[in-house]
């Protein structure tokens, strides 16, 4: 009986077991039936890409102003604005008094209600969300930025238009001249002026700020009463007296450009050039010194004078300056050469915005060989723009198999070569890609050369 028992129970035991394992294996099955189709589920309903669409950089108001800033090769650039980080990164250049220029305070362009802006720039550039663009980036927008805490109103007025990575005076042209033919086209003020200067680097700065604070204590008590108390808060304020006592005593203060390095010198020397070859309205203003809180060379702004009885009118139209070593201090980086304008720019109603003409479909690359040829390119870009003929350009480079690796790149049907000989003879070599054929064509033909290949 006990081994007929202990069978029994083994029986069983072995039963149960059997029972387990079948039950185990099907809810098993069952599992892997499940994950599989639950696998099937996930590759079937893959999850949504939400693309979140940046609102246009560019208001209404400015999309003339854009064709115009597109000729000479600077793109919108969407998603910029002035983060907190940015704002608590601006206090740490604030030094003394807020500095103004003369008639800037009937102007809302003020320098010092830009660096937050130029942080935010640098911020982008600095974490490579600028890496797409074709490089040196030049960018445009309309501002103020949201989140800039100087503006209230009049915000659709600004245009803005930076340079990044470019340290070239090329550059200073470039911007200049982009911002007085956008004003030329604009504004019905009366005759443009471009006001230019150079502070050179923070050490010159530096030299020239201990000199004309000196100049003006040995002179305080020749100025107008408020110009002292002015003084004493701030030596710089005198560059924006206007006290006949006081202008006086100006004419004969140290100026800026004295205190420039040679590499600075011949900077600045190079910009005027540039100007001076395009036939632009400039004077050169010693008392014109942006924010002077991070001097990197070039400042500069474009009015507009108009007669009122006897006397002279004038409007801030337009300001600019470089902010090189807003990048290091503001975010502990290398400096980064950089260069801004600012306009004024409202919309006429009744005219047409122009049809932005497609990357694709720009027949045209500019190349240009050497100084003497950089000086007549800005020239040459903006009879094509009278033209209304749109050409993809690289002026801030200067090796010509960059330039023509990026004409390449962007299988342009055509290159205007513009060398020492052609600028010499005042001519402009035309390559057909397809077949290799240049031909040489007069600067005053070239237009007419141009359209029939269109």
């Amino acid at each position: 009986m006990p081994k007929n028992n202990k069978n029994k129970n083994m029986s069983k035991t072995s039963a149960h077991k059997t029972v387990v394992q079948k039950t185990n294996h099907k809810a098993k099955n069952i599992t892997k039936k499940e994950t599989k189709g639950a696998e099937k589920n996930v590759f079937k309903k893959k999850p949504k890409v939400v693309e979140v669409e940046l609102p246009d950089p560019i208001y209404k108001t400015h999309k003339i102003a854009e064709a115009t800033a597109r000729h000479y090769g600077f793109v919108p650039f969407p998603g910029l604005e002035v983060q907190k980080e940015d704002v608590i990164k601006g206090k740490s250049f604030k030094i003394g008094t807020k500095r103004t220029n003369k008639d800037e305070v009937a102007s809302l362009l003020k320098f010092e209600n830009f660096l937050e802006e130029y942080i935010a720039v640098t911020r982008a550039y600095t974490n490579k969300e600028m890496s797409e663009l074709v490089q040196p980036p030049m960018i445009c927008h309309s501002g103020p930025l949201h989140g800039n805490i100087h503006f209230e109103k009049h915000k659709e007025h600004i245009f803005s238009m930076h340079i990044l990575g470019n340290a070239k005076s090329i550059a200073d042209a470039m911007i200049i001249e982009t911002a007085y033919v956008i004003l030329k086209d604009h504004v019905d003020k009366g005759e443009l002026l471009i006001e230019i200067n150079s502070l050179g680097d923070k050490d010159c700065f530096t030299r020239f700020s201990k000199d004309y604070t000196n100049y003006f204590k040995k002179n305080i008590g020749d100025l107008a009463s408020p110009c002292r108390n002015a003084f004493k808060k701030d030596p710089m304020s005198m560059v924006s007296c206007n006290h006949d006592d006081c202008l006086a005593i100006q004419d004969s203060a140290p100026k800026p450009i004295s205190y420039l390095t040679e590499e600075y010198r011949e900077h600045f020397r190079e910009v005027l050039e540039y100007i001076e070859s395009l036939n632009l309205p400039y004077i050169i203003n010693h008392n014109l010194i942006g924010s002077g809180l991070y001097a990197g060379g070039t400042v500069f702004q474009i009015t507009a004078f108009t007669v009122k009885g006897r006397q002279d009118k004038k409007e801030i139209l337009a300001i600019g300056e470089r902010y090189n070593s807003v990048s290091k201090k503001a975010w502990g980086k290398k400096d980064v050469p950089a260069i801004a304008a600012h306009l004024l720019v409202e919309a006429d109603p009744s005219r047409k915005i122009p049809k932005i003409t497609a990357v694709e479909d720009i027949k045209f690359y500019f190349i240009h060989l050497g100084y003497d040829a950089k000086l007549k390119s800005l020239s040459i870009m903006e009879m094509l723009r009278i033209a209304k003929i749109p050409v993809h350009q690289a002026l801030s480079r200067d090796k010509i198999t960059s330039q023509i690796a990026a004409a390449e790149k962007l299988a342009v049907p055509y290159i205007l070569i513009l060398g020492q000989k052609e600028a010499i003879e005042d001519s402009v070599t035309v390559r057909h890609m397809n077949t290799r054929i240049q031909e040489t064509v007069r600067v005053q033909d070239l237009i007419d050369y141009l359209q029939k290949l269109l």
